[in-house]
């Protein structure tokens, strides 16, 4: 947003309304679908920096005294314990009915674009602002229900929320493309050192050019 204007300084062509001040409320509804305790959960969990809900792999089983609560695909996320690092996520369709604590709650959607909401929490100014009121000891600090759904930020039109979202999920799967071929690059360096140069006991390489044989 710009200092003195309710827009930002950037925006798709056709779009010319102001952003409005709306609690997050207004879009989210606290989800509490009762599911399994600890010990047959199939867990999730929310990344921090805004990296997404993923499977929890619990290698100790969990506690029969701790309830967990079903999660839906498309439901938002958040860590209330890891708010100020950004623990945001949206729930994907592979981990549908998939279950987390309290401590991690969920919440539909309704009226919202979820790849704008993402984009947009996930920016310092929400999360370390807001962070500064959470609950708890200096250790553990934790952003409730109740507040987090009192927070405000500036809506655009549904329309223009998509758009801005559709942008920052292609951009995503570009950085997702290309970091898999960085991957494969970083793999085929390490073979090609390893094959390029004499290893221990060897006095050639196991791999040449053509036309070199000294």
């Amino acid at each position: 947003m710009t200092e003195h204007s309710n827009v930002p300084s950037i925006r798709f062509a056709g779009f010319t309304d102001p952003w409005e001040q709306r609690k997050l409320g207004k879009y989210l509804t606290l989800s509490r679908i009762v599911g399994h305790t600890g010990a047959d959960a199939n867990k999730l969990t929310v990344k921090l920096w805004g990296k997404g809900v993923v499977a929890k792999t619990d290698s100790y089983g969990g506690s029969e005294n701790t309830r967990y609560y079903i999660r839906r695909a498309g439901q938002f996320m958040y860590g209330k314990l890891d708010f100020l690092h950004a623990a945001f996520g949206i729930v994907p369709e592979e981990l549908d009915r998939y279950e987390s604590t309290l401590d991690s709650p969920a919440f539909d959607m309704s009226g919202v674009d979820g790849s704008f909401l993402l984009n947009r929490v996930t920016q310092e100014d929400f999360y370390l602002g807001n962070g500064l009121i959470a609950n708890g000891s200096r250790k553990a600090k934790r952003i409730h229900e109740d507040t987090f759904l009192d927070m405000s930020l500036a809506f655009p039109s549904f329309s223009e929320q998509q758009a801005i979202g559709q942008f920052f999920s292609q951009l995503d799967s570009l950085i997702t493309l290309h970091q898999r071929k960085y991957d494969k690059l970083v793999v085929l360096k390490k073979s090609m050192l390893e094959q390029m140069f004499p290893q221990k006991g060897e006095s050639v390489p196991r791999i040449r050019f053509a036309g070199f044989t000294d």
